[in-house]
């Protein structure tokens, strides 16, 4: 068995063994996403668009922390992606998240990353509800074809604002904007250049949910 395919069953296996301990669960959540996302380097002196497709649910596991789990994958490639977050809420608008994320094609390619930031509620009612989040904070680990695994620790600005409605009793529709500041390099084609070395990645997370 190949390192990435263990080191990704360990993530999951570490996940469930969160999910089994944990007191009092309960799922508020489970519906659909479709990410879509540009490639942060013009290809061909094009703009490249990249579509992912997954499912996700929320949990309610303690009071004040709630968990969220998603998986899915991109439309043109074999490359699965798995998520966790858990999120302490600090009063009513405030909260504070920690996410760990995996990525592999199970033979060569392995990318994890553990995220650190917080969410606030801008404005809420009883129908809607718009929060902004930001997780400047990483650690990343790579392993590519014919290398090891590789780890750094990084600071990023990003900011996400996530709007979220509620259409009828059960059913959530939601829209997830994303705005990331990359540095790539002098010689590098951005597709959203910012200077000289940086760019910007924009990301867009349609989701539509179940409320049982």
């Amino acid at each position: 068995m190949r390192r990435a395919t263990m080191v990704l069953l360990v993530l999951l296996g570490s996940a469930a063994f969160l999910c089994v301990c944990t007191q009092a669960i309960e799922l508020t959540e489970v519906g659909i996403q479709v990410h879509l996302m540009h490639d942060p380097l013009l290809s061909d002196g094009d703009l490249r668009l990249g579509v992912g497709i997954g499912g996700y649910c929320k949990l309610a596991v303690a009071d004040g922390w709630t968990m969220r789990a998603e998986l899915g994958n991109p439309l043109e490639v074999f490359y699965p992606q798995f998520g966790l977050a858990v999120t302490y809420a600090l009063g009513d608008r405030f909260a504070v998240e920690g996410q760990l994320r995996a990525q592999t094609d199970f033979r060569d390619l392995l990318y994890v990353a553990l995220n650190a930031g917080g969410r606030m509620l801008l404005a809420g009612s009883e129908t809607s509800r718009l929060v902004l989040s930001s997780f400047p904070f990483a650690l990343a680990g790579f392993r590519g074809w014919q290398s090891e695994m590789s780890f750094l620790v990084t600071a990023a600005a990003n900011a996400h604002l996530d709007y979220s409605w509620v259409a009828s009793e059960h059913v959530i529709l939601g829209q997830a904007i994303g705005v990331s500041l990359a540095r790539l390099g002098q010689d590098a084609k951005m597709a959203l250049p910012l200077g000289e070395i940086y760019g910007l990645i924009i990301d867009s997370v349609t989701h539509a949910g179940y409320r049982p």
